[in-house]
């Protein structure tokens, strides 16, 4: 029958209320108010309404939905690099939970240029989403109250005073000053910083970590030690030369992401420096590959599956209760010691890492 039905629907049209109704026998209000819930309806009557809806695989038309509601169940989401693992794991974790909340995503690869990340704000706007999850910000709070207007909004990876709902991004200072303290540990005494630039969150933060850690630690940081650039591996392999070649002669590294200590091991062996006998190293990001690594990367490790869901549900609930206060939310870091700072591992755990 169902398969007549369609057939008889010219160019795939899609099945209306109004084809559940004549099936079912009902009025189109009836129908309406039975699959809705809605009303006070004959248990029975309800039963046909939803037997003639499954016939038909009828499926409630989200446009009118939202016009009825004036929500469309729909939340967008803009990532800097959509192909970069970690933003993979976030917009995982967040449509895990939005499906289970009923919730669509809608996603945006918009770059970290002011203009790219504003017209992709406001192309979900276009689209009428309930609210945006943002993991970029190019630019300040003003811009984002006048881009976004009244719509919720939750920040990720990111804090913007005065603008959004709230935030969830990663306890970062304290991430860098576990790994200068386990450097210090190793009786290391002049430990270089490869850190990201200093106008997000994450830059900002990590520095000030590795400041305080060294302060607490009564290290000195000469202006050579530590060198601030793009977050990539090019970027890191040409700050850790010029660090290299200063006078501060380090004997450890740490980095303020996992690209960036690619481009410190890459100029390590280009100056033919074994790590960690001649140069230790540890890095902030426990990537897939920091296990596979010769030798396996010390590294600071997060969730950031449960950080795009925590987001999601954040904004979910700043979505159900506009007026709600926001708030700022941080996840926590661990330790996850290796080869690369000098501490004794066993090879084979390493592999158990990766293959289990």
């Amino acid at each position: 029958m169902r398969k007549r039905f369609r057939e008889q629907r010219e160019g795939g049209e899609r099945v209306r209320l109004a084809d559940v109704a004549e099936r079912a026998g009902v009025s189109s209000a009836t129908a309406s108010r039975a699959l809705n819930g809605r009303g006070q309806l004959a248990d029975e009557t309800r039963a046909t309404v939803f037997q003639a809806a499954a016939d038909l695989d009828f499926r409630p038309s989200p446009v009118a939905r939202s016009l009825r509601t004036r929500h469309t169940s729909t939340v967008g989401l803009v990532v800097p690099y959509v192909a970069h693992s970690f933003y993979a794991s976030l917009i995982k974790g967040a449509q895990s939970y939005l499906h289970e909340a009923g919730y669509r995503l809608i996603l945006v690869d918009s770059g970290v240029e002011p203009e790219s990340v504003a017209a992709g704000i406001t192309t979900l706007l276009d689209h009428q989403v309930d609210g945006v999850l943002v993991s970029t910000t190019p630019f300040g709070a003003d811009r984002f109250n006048r881009l976004l207007g009244t719509k919720p909004c939750v920040f990720l990876d990111e804090v913007v005073s005065g603008a959004g709902h709230g935030s969830v991004a990663i306890e970062n200072a304290k991430g860098v000053r576990m790994l200068v303290d386990h450097m210090a540990w190793h009786g290391h005494r002049r430990i270089a910083f490869v850190g990201g630039p200093n106008n997000n969150t994450a830059g900002i933060e990590r520095l000030a970590g590795y400041r305080d850690a060294m302060k607490k630690n009564e290290l000195d940081v000469p202006a050579d030690l530590y060198r601030l650039c793009d977050w990539s591996i090019k970027a890191g392999f040409a700050a850790a030369l010029v660090i290299l070649a200063g006078t501060s002669s380090p004997t450890a590294i740490v980095t303020a992401s996992a690209e960036l200590a690619l481009g410190v091991l890459a100029a390590a062996r280009s100056r033919q420096l074994a790590i960690p006998d001649d140069l230790a190293l540890a890095s902030f990001d426990d990537r897939y590959f920091a296990p596979l690594l010769q030798p396996s990367l010390t590294a600071i490790a997060y969730d950031e599956v449960e950080m795009g869901r925590k987001g999601a549900e954040m904004l979910v609930g700043a979505i159900k209760e506009p007026k709600a206060e926001g708030h700022e939310m941080r996840m926590d870091v661990r330790l996850v010691p290796r080869r690369s700072c000098g501490c004794s591992r066993d090879m084979t755990a390493d592999l158990d890492e990766v293959i289990g």
